[in-house]
């Protein structure tokens, strides 16, 4: 196992250093110090065309009860990766004249929908589609309160709909500040944008998001909302070690998560975009990447279904999920990674084995 890993992360050390074998015994230490030998696997991926990189990589289990290896090629639920995806989604519905960011969520949500917010004491004519993309619409997220996660764990094959994760947003929590003064996270705001993309396109929000980010002239194949299409689909744990595999994918199906995907195809996806192969104009990336400040400090320089994170100095643009996923692009070195661990991490924001790799990468001399 130890080997693999090894030659996962020494394929772009390969780039910032002479000398193999103090890599090796770099990496040697690090991975003797930092990999927790409770994480039933990991699946990862280095993406990069200027240097040549494309490469795959999976060690561990998949089903614990089967003890069953993983396969690089496998798929896993990607959780809150999935917005970045919606939000690009909605930049290139914007790139088309048919969505203006900042209008009023009321001309694009349902009727129902928006009787329900007014309900719940919210304005959808003062919230805009850019403060649901920024979390600063000062929606509730339905998913912090206990009562969701309870229901899950009473009844996993429970089917819930979008309408009924908007209505748990305003009957389990209140309003958090005004539209637009503070940063709070919110998966209701991107329930409520996967539900905008398909009332201007007619289409589900797996067909939107395909046709409009151009997964087939971009290859990108193996990445869709979760239906029954897939034996490929790994086993994610909670961090407690419940098995989550029989979850139903409407937990989080309606763009706050819901996409499923591979290593590979997420670090594809995030180095096309950083590259200006996803929108038509390289203005759009700008307008995703802009920042944003507040009355109130954000807990993340959170942009439009990205995120900016410091790491020894480097900047790096990313996006995690829930289960364990996480995906950065690195504009110094034009280089994506993934990973995903079968059981998360705990103790930071960023996945262990990407903030040591790249930091290892950062303080390693150059040739």
């Amino acid at each position: 196992m130890r080997k693999l890993l090894l030659l996962l992360l020494f394929i772009p050390l390969l780039l910032f250093s002479q000398n193999t074998n103090s890599v090796y015994n770099d990496l040697d230490k690090l991975i003797e110090k930092n990999i927790d030998p409770s994480q039933p696997g990991i699946i990862a991926n280095i993406y990069s065309e200027t240097s040549d990189l494309d490469w795959s990589k999976s060690f561990g289990i998949n089903d614990i009860s089967k003890n069953n290896l993983l396969d690089k090629f496998d798929q896993f639920r990607i959780a809150s990766v999935t917005k970045t995806f919606v939000a690009a989604t909605i930049l290139r519905l914007w790139e088309e004249d048919k969505i203006n960011i900042d209008d009023p969520i009321s001309k694009y949500i349902s009727k129902e929908h928006y009787n329900i917010l007014i309900k719940g004491n919210y304005n959808p004519e003062i919230i805009t589609v850019r403060n649901l993309l920024n979390h600063s619409s000062g929606l509730y997220d339905h998913t912090n309160h206990s009562n969701f996660f309870n229901k899950v764990f009473e009844n996993p094959s429970y089917k819930w709909t979008r309408t009924e994760q908007i209505s748990a947003c305003i009957e389990w929590g209140n309003p958090i500040g005004s539209p637009g003064n503070q940063f709070k996270y919110s998966d209701t705001g991107y329930v409520i944008l996967g539900g905008i993309i398909e009332n201007i396109t007619g289409l589900s929000l797996d067909s939107s998001v395909k046709i409009l980010l151009k997964f087939e002239k971009l290859n990108i194949n193996d990445t869709w909302f979760e239906d029954d299409r897939t034996d490929r689909r790994v086993h994610q744990y909670f961090r407690n070690g419940k098995d989550a595999y029989n979850i139903d994918p409407s937990l989080d199906y309606f763009g706050g998560g819901g996409l499923i995907s591979t290593a590979k195809d997420l670090s594809k996806f995030f180095y096309l975009l950083f590259n200006n192969k996803v929108f038509n104009k390289e203005s759009t990336l700008q307008e995703m990447l802009k920042k944003y400040k507040y009355q109130t400090p954000a807990l993340m320089d959170y942009s439009l279904g990205i995120w900016e994170i410091e790491l020894e100095g480097m900047k790096f643009f990313t996006h995690s999920g829930f289960w364990g996923t996480q995906v950065v692009y690195s504009p110094k070195y034009d280089i994506s990674f993934s990973v995903n661990y079968s059981k998360g991490w705990l103790g930071s924001y960023n996945a262990p084995l990407i903030q040591k790799v790249f930091s290892l990468i950062e303080n390693k001399p150059k040739p």
